[in-house]
């Protein structure tokens, strides 16, 4: 099978995980699973993926979200929003309040159904829906979505057929390069299969973006949540609490005075320099 990520055939057989094999690009150094999974299992996974989701926004995300929203103000022409696989709708909900028409794609039945209740224009179909034009979006954005498909190009491509030229590409996936991958090996919670098919390096994304027509504006990779190396040092009893909900209880500690917000913009830049953060966070733009 060829890198999902750049189409080469350097793929060498890398872990195991869950019954499934996952191979290493040695050109991009993106992982993915051996065998995409069949269409039937991920419409089984995802159909009651958010039916008991609170729809809160945790306190910590909402300040990274606005100042999001608020950087995309430059883009706005038309004002509208698309955001691929829009989970709980707490980016949309934020952008709706400072004036996005906002659009969403979902493949969860109850998500699209609160979607639609707040006001958004929601599809789980959207390449096929009249409702999302061509070239009619100021922003396009997918958080924490490339890794859920087997296809991560055809989604990009389709991001800037979405978008206006110089229209904005905004995406956030977890980091093939990070140190807990380095550390946990496929021990780290990241692999997922079949939920996470294929994780992104930084080279994957640069090389995946510009074939899909994007002019790379920045790539970051943020944030280093140490709570599975934590546990794997200092194992205790009980289940551990989960990858998302350290993260939070971590970016809320760090993130309360403005001496430990600047010591977070410190990390995150040494993060990033070295290409060893958790997640990778793309800034890119439609020729």
């Amino acid at each position: 099978m060829n890198c999902p990520y750049c189409d080469s055939a350097a793929a060498r057989a890398w872990a195991e995980k869950s019954g499934q094999r996952l191979l290493r690009c040695r050109r991009c150094g993106a992982i993915f699973l051996a065998q995409a999974p069949r269409r039937e299992t991920v419409q089984d996974l995802y159909r009651h993926y958010y039916d008991h989701a609170s729809g809160e926004l945790p306190a910590a995300a909402r300040p990274s979200l606005e100042a999001l929203v608020r950087s995309a103000q430059a883009f706005r022409t038309d004002g509208r929003w698309l955001d691929l696989g829009f989970g709980e709708g707490a980016l949309l909900e934020i952008a709706r309040g400072a004036g996005w028409r906002c659009y969403g794609s979902e493949a969860s039945p109850s998500a699209l159904a609160r979607g639609e209740s707040r006001g958004f224009v929601v599809s789980a179909e959207p390449a096929s829906d009249p409702r999302f034009p061509p070239g009619g979006f100021d922003v396009v954005s997918m958080v924490e979505f490339l890794e859920h498909v087997s296809e991560p190009r055809r989604f990009l491509s389709q991001a800037a057929g979405w978008l206006r030229p110089g229209g904005l590409l905004y995406l956030t996936t977890p980091n093939a390069h990070s140190v807990n991958r380095w550390l946990l090996g496929a021990g780290w919670s990241v692999f997922a299969p079949p939920e996470h098919v294929a994780i992104a390096a930084p080279a994957s994304l640069r090389q995946a973006a510009a074939g899909a027509g994007f002019e790379l504006v920045e790539l970051r990779t943020d944030g280093l949540n140490p709570g599975e190396l934590l546990a794997r040092v200092r194992p205790r009893a009980g289940a551990l609490p989960s990858r998302n909900e350290v993260g939070f209880r971590l970016n809320d500690a760090i993130s309360r005075t403005p001496a430990r917000r600047r010591l977070k913009r410190l990390i995150n830049g040494g993060l990033t320099l070295l290409g060893i953060g958790d997640t990778l966070k793309v800034w890119a733009t439609r020729h």
